[in-house]
């Protein structure tokens, strides 16, 4: 049985301690904790917002993947504050 992170990082998801990326087919987009000022959750989808306008959509193929990316995103931003 996989572990989260590795059933992530087939999405193009790799959670690290300062940072999560998120590789896409012509980009790759990595995005500091510190800057995340929103996360949202909504049903397969999480939704990251950014210090300005800007967001990132990470459509997963279901709901508890997604759930386990929020869970592990807030877990991140906890241990950057503590």
């Amino acid at each position: 049985m996989k572990s989260r992170r590795e059933e992530l990082r087939n999405y193009g998801i790799e959670i690290e301690s300062r940072y999560f990326i998120y590789r896409r087919e012509d980009k790759v987009i990595a995005v500091p904790y510190f800057h995340i000022r929103t996360i949202e959750l909504k049903e397969d989808t999480v939704i990251v917002y950014t210090g300005g306008i800007e967001r990132l959509v990470i459509q997963l193929p279901h709901q508890g993947l997604a759930l386990a990316l929020f869970e592990d995103i807030l877990l991140s931003i906890e241990r950057l504050h503590l």
